[in-house]
C-alpha cells in the first residue's frame, strides 16, 4: 500500500504520494505528478492506499454523501459560534472518525464555503445572516460571471446588440465600467479604438463619427434645463436710442457673430468702435445655461459640424450680432490720430442695430478695389490695424502668415469639400488686429480700474530670437519651438509673442467661456456694480474653462488631420503630390500636403531644407489612426545632398 498524504495549500486540500522521508521532510509527488517536498507537521490526514486515485475515489464517495446544510443545522443547534474540528464534525455525520471520513468533511465544507467559516483545521458554524449575507455576494459573483461571459461573447460577434453598443458609446465618452474595460482589456491592444469599430460595424454610429469626439463627450444635444431656460428668454427690448454700427466680418456659414466694426471721423481724429455681443445680458452666472456652457468651455468647430457652446436660441439668435436687429452690445470705442497712433479710449454699453454683413471674401474684395461708403471704411479701418500691427511689431510682436485649409464634411461623409485660407487676406488681418485692439484695451481699463481679472501674460525665450520669415511654416515651426507658453496671471504684465503690455480675452463670449467671464467682470464696473468674481474665484473657473477650451482644440486638431488624410485616402492615384517640408522628424522628415495640409512622414536618407517644396508619393494612408507615409516621388530630381544618418 502507498503513503498518501493530504495537507492545505491556500484554501485547497491537495494530495500526494510520499516517495522518501528525511530529517522531517517529505519528498512528494502531487496529483500532477509533480515533485515537491514538505514539512511533515503540514500534513492535515494521513492514509493507505494503492495509489493516490485510488484515495481520491475514495474520498470523494464519501464526499458526495456528505449533506452540507443539514450537517450545519445539526451542529448549530448544538454548538453554535464553536469551532469544530474535522474528527468531531465527521462523528456527529459519519459516526466514524478515520482519516478518511475527516478528509472526506474536510473537503465537502472547503468545496461549500456558504455555511461553515474555516479556521486554521478546524470549521465554525456561520450565522444566519452571515449566510445570508455571503449568499448575496455569490448571487452578485454569480451574475458578474454572467454578464461578463455575455459581454464577451458579445464585444467577439460583429456587431454587438444596442444595450451593449450603448454602453460603449457611454464607455468611450467617459462613463466608468469597470466590467467593460476588464473585457475589452482582454480582448483588444487598444480597447477604445476596438469599442469604436465596433459600434462602426454595429451601424451605431454615423460613418462620419469620430473616436475623438467621442473621447471628448461632445454632443449637439443640451441638457433639458439649459433647452428651457433658453426657450423662455424673450427678445432684447430696442431701447428709445440704438446706436448705428456699420458691418461684421466673418466666415459665411457663421452663426455666432460676436463682433461688429465701425469707424468715423470725429474732428482731427478718426473714431473706431469694436462692438462685442452683451452676452452677460441673457446668461446669468450660475443658471442652466451658464453652467452647461462652463462644462462645454467653448464652441467646437468640426469638418463633420459644429458643437455649440450655448444653445442656438441664444448663440445664434438672441446674442448674436445678426444683420437689421437690435442687439445689446459692449462698446470699445478708441479714437487715432492720422498717424494712427492711440489717443483715448472708452468702455460702454449700448444697443446697435448692424447695417451690413461681410463674409471675408467679399471684404477682401472691396478693400482690393472696391467702391462705396463700405469699401472707405474698409480701408480706413485696414490703416488704423496696419499702424496698430506696426506699434506692437516695434515691440517684439511676432505674427506668422500660415497656410490653412477649411474642410467640410457632407451629412454622409460621401463627399468632403476643401477650401484653402488665403494666409494674407487683409480682412483676416484687419478683424485679428481689432480684436487684440479691444482685448488690450479692455486689459488696461482693468488694471487702472483694480478690477479683478485674468491677463494673459507670456514671457520671451530665453535666447535670442532668430530673424526669421512671417511666410516661412518651418520658421515658425523653429520659433514656437523657442516660445515658452503663455499663462494666466492675476496681474497684468507683458505678453511677448503679441508685443502688448498688458492682455485679456472677452471679444468672444458667445463661443469662449472664459471671455463671457471676463465679460461679466467689466460689465459690474461699467454699472458700478461689485464685481461678481473675486481674484481667486476668477482664478479657479478660468484655469477649469482654460483646460476644458485646450482639450477642445486637441480634439479639433485631431478631427481635422483625420479628414484632412481622408481627402488623400479617397485619391484614386495618389503619386506625385506637392507638398512641403515642416519638420524634422525620425527616420526623415515631417511633410504637408498641399492638397488638404495633411501631415506624414517622409521618410528619406537626404538632407532636406526645412520649407523646401517636394513632390511625394504616398506609402501608406490611415486616417481613422491619423497616420501617413510618404517616400520622395523623383528623388535624383533633387540636389545632391549629403548623406545622412538615419536615427537609431
Amino acid at each position: 500500500m502507498a503513503r498518501i498524504v493530504e495537507f492545505l495549500s491556500g484554501d485547497q486540500l491537495r494530495t500526494a504520494l510520499v516517495l522518501a522521508e528525511e530529517k522531517k521532510k517529505l519528498q512528494l509527488s502531487d496529483e500532477s505528478g509533480r515533485s515537491l517536498r514538505l514539512p511533515a507537521d503540514k500534513v492535515l490526514f494521513e492514509h493507505a492506499a494503492p495509489s493516490v486515485a485510488d484515495h481520491l475515489e475514495s474520498r470523494e464517495s464519501l464526499v458526495q454523501e456528505v449533506d452540507v446544510p443539514l450537517l450545519w443545522e445539526t451542529v448549530t443547534d448544538d454548538s453554535p459560534g464553536k469551532d469544530l474540528t474535522a474528527a468531531e464534525l465527521a462523528e456527529v455525520y459519519f459516526d466514524d472518525t478515520d482519516l478518511l471520513h475527516r478528509s472526506a468533511i474536510f473537503e465537502s465544507l472547503l468545496r461549500d464555503r456558504l455555511h461553515f467559516r474555516r479556521r486554521g483545521t478546524a470549521f465554525q458554524p456561520r450565522s444566519v445572516e452571515d449566510r445570508r449575507q455571503l449568499m448575496r455576494q455569490q448571487e452578485a459573483e454569480a451574475r458578474r460571471r454572467a454578464e461578463e461571459m455575455a459581454l464577451t461573447q458579445a464585444i467577439s460577434s460583429s456587431a454587438p446588440p444596442p444595450e451593449v453598443c450603448g454602453r460603449l458609446e457611454s464607455w468611450l465618452r467617459g462613463a466608468e465600467d469597470k466590467l467593460l474595460t476588464q473585457v475589452l482589456s482582454s480582448s483588444a491592444k487598444d480597447p477604445q479604438e476596438h469599442a469604436f469599430d465596433l459600434l462602426l460595424r454595429a451601424g451605431h454610429l454615423k460613418p462620419t463619427e469620430d473616436l475623438a469626439v467621442l473621447q471628448a463627450n461632445l454632443k449637439p444635444g443640451y441638457p433639458s434645463a439649459a433647452l428651457a431656460h433658453a426657450t423662455k428668454l424673450p427678445p432684447p427690448e430696442p431701447p428709445a436710442a440704438i446706436a448705428q454700427a456699420a458691418f461684421s466680418i466673418d466666415d459665411a456659414e457663421t452663426q455666432e457673430v460676436d463682433d461688429v466694426l465701425t469707424v468715423t471721423r470725429d474732428g482731427d481724429l478718426l473714431r473706431v468702435d469694436i462692438d462685442i455681443a452683451d452676452v452677460a445680458s441673457f446668461v446669468r452666472e450660475g443658471d442652466p445655461v451658464d453652467r452647461e456652457a462652463r462644462r462645454r468651455a467653448s464652441t467646437v468647430y468640426l469638418p463633420t459640424g459644429v458643437y455649440y457652446m450655448l444653445p442656438e436660441r441664444i448663440g445664434c439668435d438672441l446674442a448674436s450680432l445678426r444683420q437689421g436687429a437690435s442687439r445689446p452690445v459692449i462698446r470699445t470705442s478708441a479714437w487715432f490720430n492720422e498717424q494712427g497712433e492711440l489717443q483715448r479710449h472708452t468702455m460702454s454699453r449700448v444697443t446697435i442695430a448692424v447695417d451690413q454683413r461681410l463674409d471675408y471674401d467679399a471684404a477682401d474684395r472691396l478693400l482690393s478695389s472696391g467702391e462705396g461708403s463700405t469699401a472707405d471704411a474698409l480701408r480706413l479701418l485696414d490703416g488704423i490695424a496696419a499702424a496698430c500691427r506696426a506699434a506692437r511689431q516695434a515691440d517684439g510682436a511676432i505674427s506668422f502668415q500660415r497656410r490653412e485649409w477649411k474642410l467640410r464634411v457632407s451629412p454622409d461623409g460621401a463627399d468632403i469639400s476643401i477650401t484653402p485660407i488665403p494666409p494674407d487676406s487683409p480682412s483676416r488681418a484687419l478683424v485679428a488686429e481689432m480684436m487684440i485692439l479691444a482685448n488690450r484695451l479692455a486689459a488696461s481699463s482693468a488694471s487702472e480700474a483694480g478690477l479683478p481679472m485674468i491677463y494673459r501674460v507670456q514671457p520671451p525665450p530665453p535666447g535670442p530670437v532668430p530673424d526669421v520669415s512671417t511666410e516661412d511654416p518651418a520658421a515658425f515651426a523653429r520659433l514656437r519651438g523657442l516660445m515658452q507658453p503663455a499663462s494666466l496671471s492675476l496681474e497684468p504684465g507683458w505678453h511677448w509673442g503679441l508685443g502688448v503690455r498688458a492682455y485679456t480675452q472677452v471679444t468672444s463670449p458667445l463661443r469662449r467661456y472664459a471671455d463671457l467671464v471676463a465679460q461679466r467682470q467689466l460689465t459690474a464696473l461699467m454699472k458700478e456694480e461689485p464685481a461678481p468674481y473675486d481674484a481667486a474665484s476668477l482664478l479657479k473657473v478660468l484655469a477649469q474653462a482654460e483646460a476644458v477650451e485646450r482639450d477642445c482644440k486637441r480634439t479639433e486638431s485631431r478631427v481635422v488631420e483625420r479628414w484632412a488624410l481622408e481627402v488623400v485616402a479617397r485619391l484614386e492615384d495618389r503619386s506625385a503630390l506637392p507638398g512641403q517640408v515642416i519638420a524634422e522628424a525620425p527616420g526623415g522628415y515631417k511633410v504637408m500636403l498641399l492638397l488638404s495640409g495633411a501631415v506624414g512622414l517622409l521618410s528619406t536618407r537626404q538632407t532636406l531644407e526645412l520649407g523646401a517644396e517636394v513632390t511625394v508619393d504616398v506609402k501608406t494612408v490611415r486616417p481613422r489612426r491619423g497616420v501617413m507615409r510618404l517616400v520622395l516621388a523623383d528623388p535624383p530630381s533633387l540636389p545632391a545632398a549629403r548623406p545622412q544618418p538615419r536615427p537609431e
